[in-house]
Parts: C-alpha cells; structure tokens; sequence
C-alpha cells in the first residue's frame, strides 16, 4: 500500500515537469522497480492533454499508465480526428471501433461538443464499440463522469467479418473481469499458451441493420491489433453508403497473424473506390506508397473526398 501511494503521488508531478526526453521512461522503471506491475494501482485523476477530463487510471494497463503519467493519451491523434471531421464537409460522428476505457473517445467528444457545426440531426458526436467487459465498464463510467452521456452512443461489442465466436488474450493475461487493458483476438488454430477470454464477434454491418447505431459517420478511428482490415471488411455497407475517411495502425505484423497484408486493405479499398495513404514518419502527413511495414498507420481516404484533406495529403 505504501508503494502504491508513494508512486501516485510522485508520479502526478510528472505531467507538470518540463517534457524532456526520457522524462516519462523514468516514471516507468520506478514503477516497475516497486514491484507494481502486476498490480491494480487505481488513481481518480484529472488528464489534461488535449482538454481537461476527469479519469480513473488503473496502472496495471500500460496505456492507463501513460495517460497517468504524462496528462493524456495521444492527444495529438485525437486533435488530428478533429482535423479530419471538420474536413469532412458535413456534420457527423467518430466511430472509435476498439476504444478501450475511451481515452480516445472522450476527449474528441469534448472538444467536438462545443463546436456548433459538429452534430447531425439527432446523431451523437463518438460512436464507441469496445469488446472487453471491463474496458467498456470503464468507458461508460468515463463518459459519466464528463457529462457526455448524452454525446457518445456506446456498444459493447467485439467486431469482424463474420458472425463468430473468437478467443481474446487481455494485457496482463487477465481473465474476464480481473481489470482493464489492451487486447487481441488471437489467430485461428493459435496454440500460444495464455488466458483466453471466448468473444463473439459480429459485422458492423448486421448491427447497423438491426439499428443498433445510426448512419451518419464521417471518420472512423480502428485499434484492432490486426484485426482493422476484418472490421471494414463487415462494414461494406456503412462505407458505401456513408463513405468516412478511415484511420487506422494496420500493423502489417499483426494483420499477418490473421492471414492478412498490406496489400490486401489496398485491394479492398480500390474495389470501394478508396485511396490508401501512409503516414510520413511521426508528422500528420500522409503519401501515396504503401510499403509492407511491421508497423504502419494508414489513412484510407474516399476518391472524392481527396481534395477536401489536401492539407493532409501527399500525393
């Protein structure tokens, strides 16, 4: 108990310190060196990157931590969603598909919210889908805790090609309940020796039929760990119909586990009249060649929306 105290209170001044490299890695070898990583160190917390939200962090998740630790997660990525949606030409929501305890999610849905142009006509600003039990807990008490109840529309569910039933491995190899953390579903026929967590997988194509979200998306966020290219691949209508601008890790190394590569999400999205772009090193670029990276982001962009993010586009 003692430790964990001692780490949470040291570790809120990390936020305040000047970002200098190596500033958070710090923090990060204390917490191991007391012996916390396998523990559930849970901080109610106030994050401030890229706008004030209220959390509860728990330490045990390596994400958690580093939102903990440095006032926010990725909050460039979340600006860059921004970016994007107002680009869009028209009002509508973020579908955020793995958004975890929504640290994604809630800050874009409280820097979207006080912008008059954002909502559609009875649409909610984020759209958040997430399959582990104790992530969505989490994210539903966070939009709770921001007053966005009424902003995000939140689904617990798993999402793929097909309807089906998978198995899930949880960061920490956590059985169901046991905490928050970040997941994979593990490849077909994998024999690889951890806790697995059965999950039934379904399109987001049937649960948009069965009106269970609405149509309405002009971005749509994917953290799938592999799995990103199965998702579109159920979501053929949805892309037709509202033809978002796609962001998304597509880690060529994880989508191998799957039977999947780089080239097969360019041949999917040509059939759907897409451009695929990759990021430019760690700017908010995006070029034409698409090589087979063990990690890459990639910007799927539809044809006729080309022009209106130029300013993110190099051709």
């Amino acid at each position: 108990m003692f430790k964990e105290k001692f780490f949470v209170t040291i570790g809120r001044l990390s936020p305040m310190l000047p970002a200098i490299r190596g500033r958070t890695r710090i923090f990060l070898i204390l917490f191991n060196a007391l012996g916390l990583r396998k523990h559930h160190v849970v901080v109610d917390t106030w994050l401030h990157r890229p706008t004030k939200y209220h959390a509860i962090l728990d330490l045990h998740s390596w994400l958690e931590r580093i939102a903990f630790l440095t006032g926010g997660y990725e909050d460039d990525l979340v600006r860059f969603l921004l970016a994007l949606s107002k680009s869009m030409g028209r009002p509508g929501y973020l579908l955020d598909v793995g958004a975890n305890i929504g640290l994604i999610s809630v800050p874009f849905a409280l820097l979207r919210k006080s912008e008059a142009d954002a909502r559609g006509a009875g649409l909610p600003l984020v759209v958040s889908f997430e399959a582990v039990s104790a992530n969505f807990a989490a994210l539903q008490r966070h939009a709770r805790l921001n007053h966005l109840e009424h902003d995000m529309l939140l689904v617990h569910q798993a999402l793929g090609d097909i309807n089906a039933t998978v198995e899930i491995q949880v960061e920490g190899d956590l059985r169901e309940g046991e905490g928050t953390g970040t997941a994979n579903i593990l490849p077909q026929g994998s024999t690889h020796p951890c806790v697995r967590i059965p999950l039934e997988i379904k399109t987001l194509d049937e649960l948009g039929e069965r009106g269970l979200f609405p149509a309405g998306c002009t971005v749509m966020k994917i953290d799938t760990d592999g799995y990103d290219l199965k998702v579109l691949l159920g979501a053929q209508t949805l892309l037709r119909r509202d033809r978002p601008v796609i962001f998304g890790e597509f880690s060529a190394h994880c989508m191998n586990w799957h039977g999947q590569s780089i080239a097969d999400v360019r041949s999917y999205a040509a059939s759907l009249d897409y451009s695929v772009y990759r990021r430019v090193g760690r700017t908010w670029r995006f070029a034409r060649e698409v090589q087979g990276l063990f990690e890459i982001d990639l910007l799927l962009v539809p044809n006729e929306k080309k022009a209106a993010l130029n300013w993110c586009l190099t051709d």
